[in-house]
């Protein structure tokens, strides 16, 4: 055979195995494709899902690394009519749905640091959707305690925001891990974990979900019971006095970063090896400015002052319904980092 003939034949083939490949990776096993199976299985509060209640026991860990319970309540009639509400401790957090959003009532003036944390773990339809300027890595095969999963990166520019891992049988979402970034102290939350899941109106659900900090469970859900609401309530979907609106809609656009200063690492907390995580709790408003700010998450004073002239001078591209810019509640983190 000629020796062209040998070169075609070779090159043909090796077109051929990397379309295979390229198939069989990103159109049934890619990272789009996880997702959308797992919305599938788990999207249960969604349209077409019949009137439910849900009540689940909760359980933080307090300042101290002590035990806190709690409950969560939910009654759901659509997408727009819901009602729930977090209890522990001497905090209470009340959301009533209606069309464009919600009416919230509050013990505190502000959010805790627990509970951005809890609205991470609990909704599940944030986490498995894309923010503005993330991508996808590619999706590999894991085998953990003999169950096959697919897991995902999920990717910013410079750094991987989370790993989401999938059961490969059943299209669950079963774990998401934060690593922790480059210059910056370790995440509050490494991981989550669901499992324990039931069978609900169609839905694949997990009844019980837990957070870790590095290998400690910094909170756990746990579902008590699951039925179908026959006679609805209505006062229980009245607007609650004292209530504060806050706009939601399914498409709603994350909001931009407009200008964001540095905190600048204090000479005399640097020379003292200071280091640490400061949080706040802000609101942006429609005009993109930030209001409400409030430490949730301490460090040091000196860090704590530099990180608060900083963030007050944060500007943003405020989140938007359509064309409508909306108000919302927001944890904004800096960190002070030494390289040792």
């Amino acid at each position: 055979m000629h020796p062209n003939k040998y070169l075609l034949m070779i090159l043909a083939c090796l077109s051929l195995a990397s379309t295979t490949w390229s198939s069989s990776g990103s159109d049934t096993d890619g990272p789009e494709a996880l997702l959308s199976r797992a919305r599938t299985q788990e999207a249960i509060w969604a349209e077409g899902t019949p009137p439910m209640m849900m009540r689940a026991d909760i359980q933080i860990s307090d300042a101290k690394g002590n035990p806190v319970h709690g409950g969560y309540t939910l009654e759901w009639v659509s997408p727009s009519r819901w009602r729930e509400e977090i209890r522990f401790g001497d905090y209470d957090r009340l959301r009533v749905r209606e069309a464009t959003g919600y009416w919230q009532k509050s013990g505190l003036s502000y959010q805790p640091e627990i509970i951005f944390q809890l609205d991470t773990m609990l909704h599940l339809k944030d986490a498995l959707r894309l923010r503005l300027k993330q991508s996808f890595g590619k999706a590999k095969t894991h085998e953990v305690a003999g169950v096959r999963q697919k897991c995902a990166e999920v990717k910013w520019a410079k750094g991987t925001d989370r790993i989401m891992c999938f059961d490969e049988a059943s299209g669950t979402l079963v774990s998401i891990e934060y690593p922790q970034g480059a210059n910056q102290n370790p995440p509050e939350i490494t991981r989550i974990e669901y499992g324990a899941f039931n069978a609900v109106a169609g839905k694949l659900v997990p009844y019980e979900i837990r957070a870790f900090r590095e290998r400690k469970v910094v909170a756990s859900f746990k579902v008590l019971e699951s039925s179908r609401i026959t006679d609805e309530n209505p006062p229980a979907f009245n607007v609650p006095q004292n209530a504060e609106f806050w706009g939601q809609c399914d498409d709603m656009q994350d909001a931009e970063f407009i200008d964001r200063v540095q905190p600048i690492y204090p000479a005399n907390a640097r020379a003292n090896r200071e280091q640490g995580r400061v949080i706040f709790y802000a609101v942006i408003e429609e005009d993109g400015s930030l209001s409400h700010l409030t430490l949730i998450h301490r460090a040091t004073p000196a860090l704590e002052a530099s990180a608060t002239e900083a963030v007050r001078r944060w500007r943003y591209r405020p989140p938007t319904c359509g064309q409508t810019p909306i108000r919302t509640e927001v944890s904004i983190e800096t960190d002070f980092w030494l390289r040792y």
